[in-house]
């Protein structure tokens, strides 16, 4: 099934002019990159993916999606997210036991937000590093679609 993805305008909803539905696919795979000189230097960050879900959203019911955040070249950190913000339980049965899933808080602009993961930047202006982001799941090969997809924030990480 080739993946199919549908453009569109939310000028009233969203900060950007076009957003992404996902429309049908069987491989959920997103990803951004930028370039670690556009953010400060010595501090950590926390990369998010801001979403919605359509009216008819399927495929992501208790399905754990792995999230990849790191510099590219180097050891990236991984987790497991859940865009289903009512499962059941914090943890999903996988290929190696148990693990825990990170689900999605709703925002104050109505949009959706999970955090993919967190990274420190070194930084300076000398150091022109690319820092990638992601969510794939590749396993399953049931049908995903109904996701609304604004865009990957970084911010700077909370202090815990």
């Amino acid at each position: 099934m080739c993946p199919r993805l549908f453009l569109f305008s939310l000028p009233q909803l969203c900060r950007f002019e076009k957003v992404a539905e996902l429309l049908q696919v069987c491989w959920f795979d997103v990803r951004g990159k930028t370039n670690t000189r556009v953010l400060s230097p010595k501090t950590h960050y926390s990369a998010y993916m801001v979403f919605k879900k359509a009216d008819q959203c399927y495929g992501f019911k208790d399905e754990a999606i792995e999230a990849v955040v790191g510099m590219v070249g180097q050891e990236a950190s991984r987790r497991y997210i859940c865009f289903d913000e009512a499962i059941d339980g914090e943890f999903q049965r996988g290929e190696r036991g148990m693990r825990p899933l990170v689900k999605p808080e709703e925002r104050e602009d109505g949009w959706m937000e999970i955090e993919l993961g967190e990274f420190f930047n070194e930084g300076g202006l000398m150091n022109s590093e690319e820092i990638e982001m992601g969510a794939l799941e590749t396993k399953r090969l049931n049908g995903k679609y109904g996701l609304i997809i604004q865009g990957i924030e970084i911010r700077p990480a909370k202090i815990r």
